[in-house]
């Protein structure tokens, strides 16, 4: 099952492009979320985390589809790596794409309770906040770790571990359906709306929040379905579809899932004006500092 020199290189450099793209975006971000006070507040906390996160899926992820392009598909790199460091990398190639969505989950669950009980949400402390995100990365860890424990490379339970994955990210999928589902009865069914500033500023970050996890959910799900698809045709060993149509098809998934961690500052550019004001800051300094550092002799 192995591609063309010409088409790996290819694969590789759209790899190695995606994953540079989500860490210089996710970055840039957590670099305005320092810098701007404005943009801490506690309703931000949980994306501030799922910022880091999405960092590191670019970051660290990516190397685990190197693995795999070169070990399974093409000769064109051969990588002698020790069985520990193996397992390293499938274990992050598992946790950070699993506490991205976990983050996702907790933040509907956030925006529920902030819509259905305002005032209790807004006296909620910020160690709360603290140990949520504890708990995700924990969580995430969990699974992770159980999902190595039932990875059985050379038989008949190598699928184990992606029965578990797709358990879980299900579930995390229900809990935000529920979530927005509840927000969206309470939109709609409220029966005395508010319309102060704090309670406008609210509901406009719940949409955007919302449209965020819509935009992340499409690139997600092609990925599920097709591992739903997989797992249930493998014995028949999918005869409609050879086997190099199958890797590309799986790699195509496997980079659009990756986009998830992509969108998010996207979204935050174009609904939260803060964001847009403090990105557009961050530019025009970068411009004068390096205005000033240009030599008097090369003008």
């Amino acid at each position: 099952m192995q591609l063309s020199s010409s088409e790996c290189i290819t694969w590789f450099a759209v790899f190695l492009t995606v994953s540079v793209a989500i860490v210089t975006v996710n970055l840039i971000s957590i670099i305005l979320f320092i810098k701007n006070r404005s943009l801490r507040t506690r309703a931000m906390y949980l994306v501030i985390n799922l910022t880091v996160a999405d960092m590191f899926v670019g970051g660290f992820s990516q190397f685990h589809l190197f693995g795999v392009l070169s070990l399974y598909s093409c000769d064109i790199v051969k990588m002698n790596l020790s069985q520990e460091l193996k397992v390293l990398i499938f274990f992050l190639y598992l946790w950070f794409p699993l506490t991205s969505l976990t983050n996702i989950a907790a933040i509907s669950l956030d925006r529920m309770h902030a819509t259905i009980r305002p005032f209790r949400h807004r006296f909620i402390k910020k160690w709360v906040y603290g140990v949520t995100i504890a708990g995700v990365w924990v969580l995430a860890a969990m699974v992770s770790t159980a999902g190595l424990l039932l990875l059985r490379p050379y038989g008949k339970e190598g699928s184990h571990h992606l029965y578990l994955w797709q358990s879980y990210c299900c579930l995390c999928l229900f809990v935000i359906c529920v979530s927005y589902s509840s927000i969206a009865v309470k939109f709609l069914c409220g029966a005395h709306p508010q319309h102060h500033g704090a309670a406008n500023r609210q509901r406009k970050l719940t949409v955007t929040l919302f449209i965020m996890t819509i935009v992340s959910l499409l690139t997600y799900l092609p990925s599920t379905a097709f591992i739903f698809i997989f797992l249930t045709f493998q014995t028949g060993n999918m005869k409609f579809l050879s086997s190099q149509e199958i890797l590309r098809l799986d790699f195509s998934l496997i980079i659009l899932y990756f986009l998830n961690s992509l969108v998010n500052p996207v979204v935050y550019t174009i609904r939260m004006p803060e964001f847009r004001k403090a990105l557009l800051l961050l530019f025009k300094r970068q411009r004068r500092q390096n205005a000033r550092d240009i030599p008097l002799h090369a003008l």
